[in-house]
């Protein structure tokens, strides 16, 4: 199953790199990474465009006015295939399993509700 996982940023680009290696770097591997940028004006934009013809599982919005961390999600889950989606800020990062426990724990709980 496909799950999404959205970053929002803003002027970080250091962090962003930090957040989204910790996505690369997750042990379940079916997901689509979106990438929203808040008009940022410190390279983060050249660094999103060169990284997502690195990996084609990142989408990428660029906003031409900035609109808040709120908008910038909003454009993300809209935009989202993903049977779930998690969010990332660009200043956190996950553990690498985080999406493999996330998955599983939804099947988990669906399985439950199901015998219920």
């Amino acid at each position: 199953m496909l799950v999404t996982v959205y970053i929002t940023t803003f002027n970080r680009v250091n962090l962003l790199k930090r957040s989204l290696d910790s996505v690369f770097k997750q042990t379940y591997k079916n997901i689509e990474i979106i990438i929203v940028d808040d008009c940022s004006t410190d390279g983060t934009q050249e660094f999103i465009k060169e990284i997502s013809q690195q990996d084609k599982r990142i989408k990428f919005f660029l906003k031409e006015k900035n609109g808040g961390a709120c908008e910038s999600r909003n454009i993300a889950i809209q935009n989202a295939r993903g049977e779930y989606i998690t969010g990332l800020d660009d200043d956190d990062y996950f553990l690498s399993n985080r999406i493999e426990n996330f998955v599983n724990n939804l099947s988990n709980a669906k399985n439950s509700m199901q015998n219920s």
